[in-house]
């Protein structure tokens, strides 16, 4: 009911892979304000798990409420197993960066630093570095995933009026950005999943 009363609202998920196809929903954090987010945890058990998202369906079918997220695609594909679909204005951080400075690297950490000068929890710290041996975020404590889950919806709800402003001084950024990238993206993630037909001739 509070984010629904909200016009934009930053969020993010917490998952099992970074193979959206395959992860499963370990929580979500949302952020509408600066400095304050909040993180709700996810059952392991599949239909508790759904029967918690799906107080979450209004918000995200809501039209009215532009949806924040660093790799928006991501989040979309993760919601999508789970038959959520996104609806209305979308924004995502990592492209409106990618598009305002494509030469440097557009993850949140690195953006984080270069605008807010702030040095965010490291995903490395909860589960270790990638490879064989890399855990997820199911096996990690909730205190430490609740503070690293809300941070980033914090971070990155902090990073957007910065790229805006950077973004304000060129329109066709703008518009490449919101009529080709954003609406891309939801092809993209709809792709992933779907696959595609090839008319070989």
């Amino acid at each position: 009911e509070l984010l629904l009363q909200q016009n934009e609202v930053c969020f993010d998920t917490e998952t099992t892979s970074v193979e959206s196809l395959h992860a499963e929903l370990v929580g979500m954090s949302f952020a509408y304000r600066k400095g304050e987010a909040f993180y709700i945890p996810f059952p392991e058990n599949s239909a508790e798990c759904q029967q918690q998202l799906d107080l979450f369906k209004e918000l995200f079918a809501n039209e009215q409420i532009q949806k924040i997220a660093q790799n928006i695609k991501y989040d979309m594909s993760v919601l999508a197993n789970y038959g959520i679909e996104i609806k209305g204005e979308t924004y995502d951080t990592m492209l409106a960066h990618y598009l305002i400075e494509p030469e440097k690297r557009h993850n949140m950490d690195a953006m984080s630093m270069s605008y807010l000068h702030y040095e965010p929890m490291s995903i490395e710290k909860l589960i270790g570095k990638k490879g064989a041996k890399q855990g997820n975020m199911r096996d990690v404590d909730l205190d430490l995933v609740k503070e690293y889950a809300a941070e980033d919806a914090d971070i990155t709800w902090q990073i957007k009026p910065h790229l805006d402003q950077l973004m304000a001084s060129n329109d066709k950024t703008i518009q490449l950005f919101k009529e080709v990238e954003m609406p891309l993206a939801r092809v993209l993630s709809t792709v992933e999943r779907e696959g595609v037909l090839l008319d070989i001739p």
